[in-house]
């Protein structure tokens, strides 16, 4: 345990850390991007804002890029059939089940939109936190990448929320982002994708039935990945490309 603990760069880690915390104050302080481009398209006022999650995002590509590491996950993971089965899960018992809303629009349609907004903004933010953070932590235990990372995801929210009121306060947001960040690590150790953790995420935009549902099935379907083989599949599409 010492060994692999020493082999880790933590240094890079700090680096990449503040990083990530300085371009999301910069974005903060700026207009709200994707509703800005969304007035363009719709009247609808989604209150989506893209700003931090892009920040983290183009950190981590950078960080790829100039201070790479062993990539243990990627956006696809093991299998790319495999993990879309997480975001069809995700919209189908969403879309069947429905979100309401005070605009007018099908629940059913408007829940499909809002989990695609939602779960575009949690790649971004999963690239850095179970991406580029959990690549960079190596071999370490899960045991020990999952507060890690949930500790560095917690407090990245400080730039993020005016209060935690709705928590009950930061440390039980804290508390909740070191808990739920053990199930992402998890299926990032599973799965090695991006993805599969962002389709996670995104299961918390409501509280309804449709999120027990998604729950029990993300969990069924991490429990048999391994058992589950689209081998012929992805080969013949290795040779069409």
């Amino acid at each position: 345990m010492k060994n692999i603990l020493k082999e880790i760069n933590w240094l890079r880690i700090l680096y990449f850390y503040t990083a990530v915390l300085v371009a999301t104050y910069l974005a903060r302080k700026l207009p709200n991007l994707l509703n800005l481009i969304l007035q363009q398209l719709t009247d609808v006022p989604f209150s989506f804002n893209y700003n931090h999650g892009i920040a983290a995002l183009l950190v981590s590509l950078l960080f790829y890029r100039f201070a790479p590491v062993h990539k243990l996950v990627t956006f696809w993971g093991s299998s790319k059939f495999k993990s879309l089965l997480f975001p069809l899960v995700l919209f189908m018992c969403y879309g069947i089940y429905g979100i309401p809303n005070d605009h007018g629009i099908d629940r059913h349609s408007w829940a499909l939109m809002f989990c695609t907004l939602a779960m575009l903004y949690n790649v971004m933010e999963e690239y850095a936190w179970r991406g580029y953070l959990i690549n960079s932590l190596g071999k370490t235990p899960f045991w020990i990448k999952s507060p890690v990372s949930g500790i560095f995801w917690g407090f990245w929210h400080l730039l993020i929320f005016e209060n935690f009121d709705q928590y009950g306060g930061f440390l039980m947001f804290l508390l909740f982002c070191i808990v739920f960040s053990f199930i992402l690590t998890f299926s990032v150790h599973r799965t090695g994708s991006v993805l599969v953790a962002a389709a996670i995420h995104t299961f918390l935009v409501q509280m309804n039935v449709a999120t027990l549902v998604c729950f029990v099935l993300f969990m069924v379907l991490l429990g048999i990945w391994n058992k589950i083989s689209f081998v012929k599949k992805e080969t013949d599409l290795s040779a069409m490309s």
